[in-house]
């Protein structure tokens, strides 16, 4: 898996986090990437200073620009849903205000709806370094509308996002849970949990979802929850559900999340990577408690 092959300060998020760059463009970098990985990932494992610098540095860089399949999926699901514009550069804020100004064709929502699904898949075989990646990513970039290609990703040096995809604490995380449990589905809070998520999903072989909940970066309210959400989640209504977010400082996210999600299983736990030592929040699982 590509977590086995990143060396990093996971204090400090690097330089290489903060870039902004067509989706098109992104896709182009990660086919580009994904043979020399997966060719050289036995020998790196095997003998790590065998390894060029360069490979490394690739390593690394396909980590980073991964997420970008999902997160601009998700938006655009998101605006096709609920009616906003498509915009290649904003990500507007869901309200009352601002919802159902557009009208998007049935076939288009439930393509939208497609790409989404499609997206996170193509996103852990990628993390996985599954050998038939190449072959998916290509399937994922046929079937993106052509607007997709423009849509601009951009990434920030988020230091706790940083220090929460840090794949030592996702194992510590995932090694708990399946001490406790299997999830018959992950469900994580989505913008800032893609990347962790990602890795974490792989490492407990379970199901993977995301749902927009971005109450300081997007201002959201609530988890934006479509009929789609519901019926796409529905088949895993007895649970156990692992309800997830990267990182709890105050909580507040992930306790929003909770209450949203709770309702729609059995049975459900939450979990976090990290958890500040203060914090009012205590999730079911945590992978590491940090205090600044």
């Amino acid at each position: 898996m590509l977590d086995q092959l990143i060396y990093a300060d996971w204090e400090t998020p690097p330089e290489a986090m903060s870039f902004e760059a067509p989706l098109g463009e992104l896709l182009e970098r990660i086919q580009g990437l994904l043979p020399g990985i997966l060719a050289g990932q036995e020998a790196a494992l095997q003998d790590p200073a065998s390894a060029p610098h360069a490979y490394w540095d690739d390593c690394l860089t396909l980590y980073l620009l991964t997420p970008a399949l999902v997160n601009v999926a998700l938006n655009y699901k998101i605006c096709v849903e609920q009616g906003l514009p498509l915009h290649p550069t904003h990500y507007f804020e869901v309200s009352e205000r601002t919802r159902s100004k557009k009208k998007y064709p049935p076939a288009m929502v439930a393509g939208a709806n497609e790409r989404f699904v499609d997206s996170i898949a193509a996103a852990r075989a990628i993390y996985a370094l599954d050998p038939a990646a190449p072959q998916i990513l290509e399937q994922f970039q046929r079937e993106l509308p052509l607007t997709l290609h423009g849509f601009i990703y951009l990434s920030v040096q988020d230091k706790y996002t940083w220090r929460a995809s840090d794949p030592r604490k996702i194992a510590a995380l995932a090694g708990q849970v399946l001490k406790a449990m299997r999830p018959a589905i992950i469900v994580g809070a989505a913008h800032g949990s893609i990347m962790s998520g990602l890795v974490f999903a792989n490492l407990v072989r379970a199901p993977l979802y995301f749902i927009r909940f971005s109450m300081f970066k997007r201002n959201d309210a609530a988890p934006i929850i479509a009929p789609s959400d519901l019926a796409h989640l529905a088949p895993f209504a007895a649970g156990p559900a692992l309800l997830f977010d990267e990182d709890v400082a105050k909580g507040t996210t992930l306790a929003g999340f909770g209450a949203a999600l709770r309702p729609l299983f059995q049975a459900s736990s939450t979990a976090s990577v990290l958890r500040h030592s203060l914090s009012p929040c205590w999730p079911d699982f945590t992978g590491h408690a940090w205090n600044d």
